[in-house]
């Protein structure tokens, strides 16, 4: 059985091995300029990385709004936030169907809190714990 093995097929195929073609326009020299391009791409960028602090430096020097935009003023005290008012009219929006336009908003005081308090002492206060 192992002696079939050793011996050679006559199928009628030549086959013809060469490395010349691996030296030639698709070969190894088109593989290492692919890998020099892809290198000298992975350099540039991390050069360009690493002086971005530098650059973003001379662009505030010549674009001082961006400074403004990116640390917008804080609210007054007592206030509530641009951003906190957009997040109360779409969840208003969602929660009636319907858009709806905020008018005015303040902060809730005790006094304003008294009436929630109490009805939710009266609801934990009605049940009796059991012993």
């Amino acid at each position: 059985m192992i002696s079939s093995f050793l011996h050679p097929l006559t199928l009628g195929i030549s086959l013809n091995f060469s490395l010349e073609p691996l030296w030639h326009d698709t070969g190894i020299p088109l593989a290492l300029m692919g890998m020099f391009i892809v290198f000298f791409a992975l350099i540039f960028i991390s050069m360009f990385i690493s002086r971005l602090p530098h650059i973003m430096a001379v662009l505030d020097k010549y674009l001082p709004q961006a400074e403004q935009l990116l640390n917008p003023p804080k609210p007054r005290e007592g206030e509530i936030s641009d951003e906190v008012i957009a997040v109360i009219a779409a969840a208003v929006s969602e929660a009636l169907g319907k858009p709806h336009r905020i008018i005015h908003t303040r902060e809730l005081t005790s006094r304003d809190m008294a009436w929630p308090q109490q009805g939710r002492w009266q609801i934990q206060t009605s049940h009796i714990p059991q012993k």
